[in-house]
């Protein structure tokens, strides 16, 4: 089978359309500190415990949540609680702080005291304001072993009060004197539909490389059944139990090999805003096979994250991945690196 095409080029696309075609609201958001200051501007997303304000004199200001007592706007939000509730409408003034106030379009007034929100964010159809996400670049070289690493990622989401999708991509090529280059590509995509009570029904696609475990290509097409456990302003946690019909190709070989997988999966991120802001992610995955009697796959991710100035930050990488029939009988049961990159986010 013909080398994957690297997904960065199709990637780069997407980024330069975020950045051509974002659309400002008016700033016309108004903030109340704790210690009695008003900030006015355009309130972009508020997320992971802190609130991002586009302002004519300070720029893009990021506010801790905890400082602010009240918000008020004309612009029409999506307020998401704790407990996974959505509420669309403008904010009101409240004469208590820590509270806002949500006027729906029917004239329904919804108080949330602010340590009962989890995020706010547009409730615009304009496409762009929707999304979030990040993309970093690597270089990792050993003199000692002559091993050089190039990796780099990306990873953006989009939220509306119904659903949610996210496209995710990874590259990593390791050039070693004795092995050659070896490759370990992805590109992904996930959509849920978020129903009641933090639960979701999930559809997914993936498509990989993993030449140190003789996987020259392998198509992914799955869905499953979730809930979120627990999403607080600094901690987010998720289950999925599924199943995924999988096609693989060997390095080596030009034919294939179909098979259905169950799934097992969890994520979980926690998040630190002191500054610097420090986040950690990780995403763990059981792949047991229904149709190869004895045969599981494995996947572990996890990144420690910490800023290094505004929106720009340092990203220290784990992966493992374990097989543990491979279909190239010549390659590696496991795989498993570190990466260090240099990366922007951006919402």
């Amino acid at each position: 089978m013909a080398p994957l095409p690297p997904p960065a080029s199709i990637l780069l696309l997407v980024l330069c359309s975020y950045w051509t075609a974002a659309a400002a609201r008016e700033k016309a958001d108004v903030l109340t500190m704790r210690n009695g200051d008003r900030l006015t501007g355009q309130i972009v997303v508020m997320q992971f415990g802190k609130l991002s304000l586009k302002t004519d004199y300070l720029g893009t200001a990021t506010i801790e949540w905890l400082d602010i007592a009240r918000a008020e706007s004309p612009q029409q939000f999506i307020v998401e609680d704790l407990r996974g509730r959505y509420f669309s409408g403008s904010l009101v003034a409240s004469g208590i702080d820590r509270r806002i106030v949500v006027r729906g379009d029917d004239g329904t007034m919804t108080a949330l005291g602010l340590d009962e929100i989890e995020r706010v964010y547009a409730d615009e159809t304009i496409f762009w304001n929707r999304l979030s996400g990040s993309f970093s670049v690597g270089f990792d070289y050993a003199k000692a072993t002559e091993i050089s690493t190039v990796s780099g990622s990306f990873d953006t989401t989009y939220r509306a009060p119904e659903f949610r999708w996210n496209v995710s991509a990874d590259i990593n090529s390791t050039k070693d004197p004795e092995q050659g280059t070896v490759d370990r590509h992805s590109l992904g995509f996930t959509y849920q539909w978020l129903l009641r009570q933090q639960r979701f029904i999930s559809g997914l696609s993936l498509l990989e490389r993993n030449e140190e475990t003789g996987i020259d290509a392998r198509l992914q097409l799955g869905a499953g059944y979730g809930k979120y456990f627990r999403q607080t302003s600094k901690s987010e946690l998720s289950g999925m139990l599924g199943l995924a019909l999988t096609r693989e190709w060997a390095t080596g070989s030009e034919d294939s090999q179909e098979s259905i997988e169950g799934i097992v999966g969890g994520n979980w991120r926690i998040f630190k805003f002191n500054s610097p802001t420090v986040s950690m992610s990780s995403a763990a995955l059981l792949f047991p096979s229904l149709t190869d009697s004895g045969r599981y796959r494995t996947n572990l991710n996890l990144s420690l994250r910490r800023e290094l100035v505004k929106d720009f930050y340092l990203d220290l990488s784990f992966y493992h991945a374990y097989d543990s029939e491979p279909p190239d009988a010549n390659a590696e049961n496991s795989d498993y690196g570190l990466t260090t990159s240099l990366g922007y986010s951006f919402y």
